[in-house]
């Protein structure tokens, strides 16, 4: 190995170690924060030993944020299950179909991508729309807009899946009899499992983790799903450290899960039609 590749190794580990540092000190100083006890958490300089106690998840857990993981969880499968729902075919649509305005129409999806990291200047619109529905503070009203900022992503995502997918095996399951949803069941989806799991993982990860929707949608407290619940322990006078550390802990429990069980599969995913045989 040459100097010159050598000290460049050196330094793309060095920035991937302080990238490493920046991103899992502050989580793990918010995990050992709601261990402490009260008399811990705000002591100067910080106290590196402690006697941990789960007095602060016992709190949580005693003041409804239970409720708020499971209205969490329902909310997110739903706008999971209703996104695949609308992508697939319709990402099967724009890559094999021929009609009038495709491009054009594809382009407008991939230009609402952004609506993935949620969409601010749209709270607004959205709730005079909902509540002219009547479906503000209904249980269906945060999987629905989950869903809506979801589904761009899903279907660039797994249109880029079902273009990997050579067109042969179309024509092979037509000649066999299947129609255009025979195809797509037996044929395409199977094929593109991975970029279908890739697009339901990061929807998982962006419906949970949607704190704006949540906040205007509901006011119901059985109702609110955990983002805007973990603001209930930032109080006028101040924030309850151990509270909400550890209810912050809580929340992002189900996005470590998803990533270290699906992690290679979010990569497998979006990697997949990158190149074509």
């Amino acid at each position: 190995m040459s100097k010159r590749r050598a000290t460049g190794l050196l330094l793309t580990m060095l920035a991937l170690t302080g990238l490493l540092v920046v991103n899992v000190l502050p989580l793990l100083w918010g995990v050992l924060t709601s261990l402490k006890p009260n008399g811990d958490i705000l002591r100067y300089p910080p106290a590196l030993t402690f006697a941990p106690t789960l007095a602060h998840y016992e709190r949580v857990m005693q003041e409804g944020f239970g409720h708020n993981l499971q209205v969490s969880l329902l909310n997110t499968l739903a706008a999971v299950a209703l996104t695949l729902l609308v992508s697939v075919p319709a990402a099967y649509a724009f890559d094999r179909a021929r009609f009038a305005f495709r491009r054009p129409l594809y382009m407008m999806v991939v230009a609402c991508i952004p609506l993935s990291l949620g969409a601010s200047a749209l709270i607004i619109p959205a709730f005079v729309w909902f509540t002219r529905l009547g479906l503000t503070d209904t249980p269906f009203v945060l999987p629905l807009i989950y869903a809506g900022y979801q589904i761009p992503m899903a279907i660039w995502i797994i249109k880029n899946a079902i273009e990997a997918v050579p067109v042969e095996i179309d024509e092979a399951a037509v000649i066999d009899g299947c129609g255009h949803f025979g195809t797509l069941w037996r044929m395409i989806l199977p094929l593109a499992r991975p970029g279908i799991g890739a697009a339901a993982i990061l929807a998982f990860v962006g419906s949970w983790n949607e704190f704006l929707a949540g906040s205007v949608m509901v006011d119901a407290a059985s109702l609110k799903p955990v983002q805007p619940a973990i603001y209930a322990f930032v109080g006028f006078f101040g924030r309850e450290w151990g509270p909400l550390t550890a209810a912050s802990t809580l929340a992002i429990l189900p996005i470590v899960v998803a990533f270290a069980l699906f992690g290679r599969l979010i990569i497998s995913g979006l990697t997949g039609g990158a190149v074509k045989g």
